[in-house]
């Protein structure tokens, strides 16, 4: 196994390698993209080294303090619980949001090689420490136990180690259970469909809980405010008893419990902790292999078929658009409704708009400003057609890696650069209206307020930001394209990491003027239907521009549509 295991990890490394290198066969732009691919990724991890270095800090210093009686062992251990149970809620959301299913895709190769399962299966488990979010964890946690060491308490120390290595197998055996199943689910296009909405259901849920439990806190601190004296601070035992039974066998608890045992020389305690937790990650480790032999079973039974294209329904024409430029953007909006994450960018935005509206509402009393956004229902809508615009960037940034083998079909047609430019930023515009119609409802169930003028305004605005979004989406879309697999939730269906942060920004940045129209009508003109007709103007100003520089940007199209063809099929 062990042999195997170089075997893969040494496979990664040439295929990192020879993504780069490959690229020397294609035009320098695809050169360019290929390399800042790696780097992108590796710049961010070198700027996070500061926060490795401050989490092994903090972790020294806080073992060495409860090991010289600095500080009361289970005070500092109430933070450690809490900050590792905070981990694990977000590892069930980041896990399920963009689950390891690059590697997954690839496993039709790996199994026709002489590779045992369960080596593939350990690879997988192993390779979730190297996440960034958990692996800037373990210098902490093990420092943390040469803290203790350091400070005179070698047991404890000993305790703290075995605990820390315990609960990082704990949580990376929990991330590759998360991920198979996940897999497993969007592999079959039915149960990718109901997975998607339960998940956006419960996040939209799990999200209003917090704004509803900090009113009821509020209030109850404001009406007992008047009959009690001043509370005192809340102890740890209180803490303690005030938690739910079930929740004393989560491994943040164990964690905590077998390291405060120790300190407080109960080696029993400590024992029955550490192995509580060494059952829970052999327990989620076999759960994993099970979930993950039924994934490759799936892969090696995959053999779907395609419905014929004559069995579809005849195509529906665009108004005010040629035949050309309608057929591929009704070619795009379908491909986006019937994928993962095109259902995602149209449904999240809309529930995201109504937990902001609650959470806004659920301010205290000296934060009036903030509630006063949750009651202006255009406010509510600008941020949901905002967060729109980044929902579909999978799409609006990546324009001709998401079609696959179908971009040389489509570049068959008889097209041009432009026409084919239109028609992919039309398709883009018809998703963004689907969501934008879902945040108008949203909105408008939850904040019915403020004139309709502004709500007009609103849309017109968001109108006008992607106007002139489009050009640059072209341009970023056929310099730096990558495969996508619109039915993978994680990184496998993203675009480019450039394209994508670049995007991140410059959203921000055309949106910007259609806000500068709100506040020009608020500080001078003070006419609330003044302001549809001075966004008139700027949507109308920003499509004369988008226009003819659209149809520039389309020359990179018509350059590159060799190397897009061959990056779209993944080679």
């Amino acid at each position: 196994m062990i042999r195997a295991f170089r075997a893969i990890v040494w496979l990664r490394w040439r295929l990192l390698f020879n993504t780069i290198k490959s690229g020397r066969r294609r035009d320098s732009l695809e050169q360019v993209s290929r390399i800042l691919a790696a780097v992108v990724p590796v710049s961010f991890l070198v700027l996070s080294l500061g926060t490795v270095v401050a989490v092994s800090v903090l972790g020294f210093l806080g073992g060495r303090a409860i090991a010289t009686g600095l500080v009361e062992a289970a005070f500092l251990l109430l933070i450690v619980r809490l900050t590792l149970f905070v981990m694990f809620v977000l590892l069930f959301i980041i896990t399920i949001a963009a689950p390891g299913q690059t590697t997954l895709s690839k496993y039709k190769r790996l199994l026709i090689m002489p590779i045992p399962r369960q080596t593939l299966h350990v690879t997988e488990v192993v390779a979730n420490l190297a996440d960034p979010w958990l692996g800037f964890v373990i210098p902490g946690l093990v420092l943390f136990a040469v803290g203790l060491v350091v400070g005179g308490r070698p047991v404890a120390g000993v305790t703290a180690f075995v605990a820390a290595m315990a609960i990082m197998a704990v949580f990376a055996t929990t991330a590759a259970l998360i991920s198979f199943l996940t897999g497993w689910l969007l592999r079959s296009r039915r149960r990718g469909e109901m997975f998607t909405l339960i998940f956006v259901l419960a996040l939209s849920l799990l999200s209003i809980i917090p704004a509803l439990v900090s009113r009821k806190l509020d209030e109850r601190d404001r009406g007992g405010q008047a009959r009690r004296p001043m509370r005192e601070a809340t102890t740890v035992q209180e803490v303690d008893r005030a938690l739910p039974a079930w929740s004393q066998v989560l491994p943040s608890e164990l964690y905590g419990r077998a390291i405060l045992a120790s300190v407080e020389r109960r080696p029993g305690d400590a024992l029955i902790a550490l192995g509580a937790l060494g059952v829970e990650a052999v327990f989620l480790f076999a759960c994993s292999s099970a979930v993950h032999r039924k994934l490759i079973d799936s892969v090696e039974s995959d053999t779907r078929r395609r419905r014929s294209l004559a069995s579809r329904s005849a195509p529906w024409r665009l108004p005010l658009a040629g035949p050309a430029v309608s057929a591929i953007a009704i070619t795009e909006f379908r491909t986006a409704m019937r994928s993962v994450r095109g259902r995602l960018a149209v449904l999240l935005p809309g529930p995201l708009v109504a937990v902001l509206t609650f959470a806004l509402r659920g301010v205290p009393d000296d934060r009036e400003w903030l509630n006063a956004i949750g009651s202006q229902g255009h406010l509510i809508l600008a941020v949901g057609l905002l967060f729109s615009l980044y929902a579909i960037q999978p799409f609006s940034m990546n324009l001709f890696g998401t079609d696959r083998s179908g971009l040389t079909r489509l570049f068959l047609m008889p097209a041009t650069d432009v026409e084919l430019a239109r028609g992919k930023v039309a398709g883009c515009g018809l998703i963004f209206a689907m969501a934008g119609l879902l945040c108008l409802i949203a909105a408008l169930l939850v904040a019915p307020t403020g004139p309709v003028s502004y709500w007009i305004a609103t849309v017109l605005g968001a109108m006008a930001t992607y106007a002139l979004l489009t050009p640059i989406a072209v341009l970023l879309s056929a310099f730096f394209p990558v495969p996508a697999d619109l039915s993978k939730t994680g990184s496998g269906g993203n675009p480019h990491p450039l394209p994508m942060f670049a995007g991140t920004v410059i959203v921000i940045a055309l949106a910007a003027p259609a806000a500068g129209v709100f506040l020009v009508n608020w500080v001078w003109i003070r006419q609330p239907v003044a302001v549809i007709m001075l966004m008139t103007v700027w949507l109308a100003l920003t499509i004369v521009a988008a226009v003819p520089v659209l149809a520039l940007a389309s020359r990179a199209i018509g350059a590159r549509r060799e190397n897009l063809a061959l990056i779209a099929q993944g080679r």
